[in-house]
């Protein structure tokens, strides 16, 4: 009976500890979805005199580890406009390579983040600088070429 008892407790103990460790990965979780309170309502920065042309970020240099968040902008947030409305081709985003809370509000819906590096897309995601705006120009030149 003895053996029994301390199996039981045994058990008892290891339910337990995979519940508070269950718990403690779900809250983890519901606080990377939505960092901020539910009813704090997003703030657009101001870009003041911020202008950027899609077309002067062809060939640039883009660090895909740079984490980009709110307030940031440039030719690499364009990119992440872009990766994000070929995940979800709905609230289409207009590419202006502004972080904003538009900007803000589709990644976390598709990435369920509120801050992300380019590198952090999977593969199939990953697509470049115009590769959703048709043209009748073919062009082999991708985002990060460097010439």
């Amino acid at each position: 009976m003895e053996k029994k008892d301390s199996n039981s407790f045994i058990l008892i103990a290891f339910l337990i500890l995979l519940l508070y460790v269950w718990n403690k990965m779900l809250k983890e979780r519901t606080s990377t979805v939505n960092p901020r309170k539910p009813n704090e309502k997003c703030v657009d920065p101001d870009f003041k005199d911020v202008i950027i042309d899609i077309s002067q970020c062809r060939g640039s240099y883009i660090d895909e580890n740079r984490k980009l968040i709110l307030g940031d902008s440039g030719c690499d947030v364009i990119v992440l406009q872009q990766r994000l409305n070929q995940i979800e081709q709905v609230n289409i985003l207009q590419p202006s390579g502004k972080f904003d809370c538009a900007t803000l509000e589709k990644l976390k819906r598709v990435k369920g983040v509120s801050t992300i590096s380019l590198n952090d897309f999977l593969e199939v995601e990953q697509i470049g600088l115009d590769t959703l705006k048709p043209s009748n120009v073919h062009s082999t030149q991708k985002y990060m070429d460097l010439n």
